[in-house]
């Protein structure tokens, strides 16, 4: 069936275009293989009769309160906006996809009426205080001794912010490369996260509207000119959410700003985003597109494609594909554990299916232990998960961690441009076979970042058949670092974690040399690559003693850049 949504504009509610939009999804889950038509311009949606859902999001909190389109239990549907421009009015989900087979989504933009995230000129600077100039009409601040407040009293919602991520940018939108990243933390103790190495004690006072001082030890000098930048909103409300779903084909869709991620999956098969954008609305005047990764896919299957893809001034990665190690609590019986989230923003995911095969992993060498087949799983709550075995379990100590490895996907990242981002570009994580080529980084941090960790993030696993090549890393790790670094989260021992992975005939354009950085690999190989010395670009220490440092690796074949 073909819907056009221009013939339901009788339900429209003013210029809210959400009452049309939910009676059309109803017909398009009665008819299979519907397409709907949303007939370009502005379209604009608010909450009042919005799907109201809960849903764990990984790497999110809790998010979905309010969705527009709630794509739930759909197949064979494509949504195609025709060159809309889609605005999203206060605390609201644009797209969840949910238990769905074979939709598209395709030819629109998302953006919403009012960011949430806090920009500002810094007017003067010290180490010890901060003075800041805002517009008034686009920003409401209320400061307390132990918090900011943001508020929205045109769509009714109030942030209280205790701790708040910090970014300097340039006016260009660029974020600084000398300044570090840090948080504004506003009580006057501790909350025991492992983030308060990177916390600043800083005290708030309003002095007169659109002027915000801050002082405490900040450790260094912020740049008068440049923008200071906050995100209030917690991960909440990604633009595209998908869930359960297989056969998911997201072309020609920018996404101005999100409060989260611009598109996050988890627990999904056969993923393509095609000309999926995530920049800077033109004209906006703001220097922040996403408030976190462009891109996250967790434990997900199949084929994960990302092509033609421009990733640029998130304050998160372009993208991170990993899964995600449950911590062994208890041995219940022989062939049974329970099993809990080790981050709070992994919990309520039911991991496992009967027939999927884990990995028992010794969290402090994160080799190994031992090769499972699940029985049968079921989460007792969000924060605990009962798995059975179809064999009996070897020893088990405390501290082990599981990971499901049949639930990842291959993965190829082509013709992609990534960068004035605040950390890294792609974080990857999968044993199965990783393409990335054809692509430009200069992102703040690592270009490519192979890690894994079994004690704080909890992100599996090893990669085992990676391919980099004819890519474009200019000016990359501009805060300094290596372009590629390869750092899993060791504690003990000297075996290889990632594994099979070949940098060939790119191209590198930096200060200095500072290409490739790791540890705990095996069968690495870098040749056939290139390097332009460029002073222009940010001065930084160099790596090793020609741009190449590596500690516990086997097997590698290292060939030094050509310099040109």
């Amino acid at each position: 069936m073909i819907y056009h949504l221009n013939d339901y504009r009788y339900l429209f509610h003013g210029d809210d275009a959400t009452p049309a939009v939910r009676e059309i999804l109803l017909l398009c889950k009665e008819n299979p293989g519907s397409t709907l038509y949303l007939g370009g311009g502005r379209l604009d949606f608010y909450g009042e009769y919005a799907s109201e859902l809960r849903y764990h999001i990984s790497n999110n909190d809790r998010s979905g309160e309010k969705t527009i389109f709630p794509l739930l239990g759909m197949k064979d549907l494509t949504i195609d906006g025709e060159g809309a421009e889609l605005v999203f009015h206060g605390k609201l989900v644009p797209f969840l996809i949910d238990k769905s087979e074979n939709v598209t989504l395709k030819n629109f933009t998302v953006d919403y009426s009012h960011v949430f995230f806090f920009q500002a000129e810094i007017l003067a600077a010290s180490e010890n205080a901060v003075s800041l100039a805002y517009d008034p009409a686009e920003y409401t601040l209320e400061a307390g001794s132990d918090s900011i407040s943001f508020i929205s009293k045109e769509e009714g919602w109030r942030y209280d912010a205790p701790k708040l991520l910090v970014c300097e940018f340039s006016k260009e939108g660029v974020p600084s490369a000398y300044a570090p990243q840090y948080f504004t933390y506003f009580p006057d103790k501790s909350d025991g996260s492992f983030l308060e190495v990177m916390y600043r004690y800083i005290k708030p006072s309003i002095p007169a509207p659109g002027r915000l001082e801050l002082r405490g030890n900040f450790g260094f000098t912020h740049t008068p000119g440049n923008i200071f930048l906050w995100t209030f909103s917690g991960r909440e409300r990604s633009a595209i959410i998908a869930n359960e779903s297989k056969n998911i084909l997201v072309r020609d869709v920018t996404v101005y700003h999100a409060p989260a991620m611009g598109f996050v999956a988890q627990l999904s098969e056969n993923i393509t985003l095609d000309c999926f954008h995530t920049v800077v609305k033109p004209g906006s005047g703001r220097v922040l597109s996403v408030n976190a990764d462009a891109t996250h896919f967790v434990n997900c299957s199949g084929e994960v494609i990302i092509k033609d893809c421009r990733f640029l001034n998130m304050l998160d990665d372009a993208g991170n594909i990993h899964g995600t190690y449950m911590r062994v609590l208890e041995k219940l019986d022989e062939k049974t554990l329970l099993l809990g989230f080790g981050h709070p923003q992994q919990v309520g995911l039911n991991l496992y299916r009967p027939g999927d095969k884990v990995n028992l992993v010794d969290n402090m060498t994160m080799q190994p232990v031992a090769e499972l087949e699940v029985a049968s799983s079921v989460l007792w709550n969000p924060r605990y998960a009962r798995v059975t075995f179809r064999d009996p379990l070897p020893e088990v100590k405390k501290g082990y961690v599981l990971e499901n490895f049949t639930r990842m996907p291959s993965l190829t990242i082509t013709g992609c441009e990534t960068g004035n981002n605040r950390p890294r570009g792609f974080l990857i994580s999968t044993r199965k076979k990783t393409v990335i080529e054809n692509n430009t980084f200069y992102n703040m941090c690592h270009a490519l970042h192979f890690t894994g960790d079994a004690n704080d993030w909890f992100e599996s696993g090893p990669v085992e058949d990676v391919l980099i090549r004819h890519n474009n890393f200019h000016n990359s790790a501009f805060t300094g670092g290596a372009v590629i670094a390869i750092t899993p989260s060791v504690k003990e021992g000297h075996a290889p974690f990632h594994k099979n992975i070949r940098i060939e005939n790119n191209s590198f354009r930096l200060h200095e040399p500072r290409f490739l950085a790791g540890h705990h690999v095996r069968d690495l190989v870098f040749r056939g690559n290139t390097y332009t010395e460029d002073p222009s670009l940010p001065a930084q220490e160099k790596i090793g003693e020609e741009g190449i440092s590596l500690s516990d690796a086997e097997s590698i074949e290292i060939e030094l850049p050509e310099k040109l």
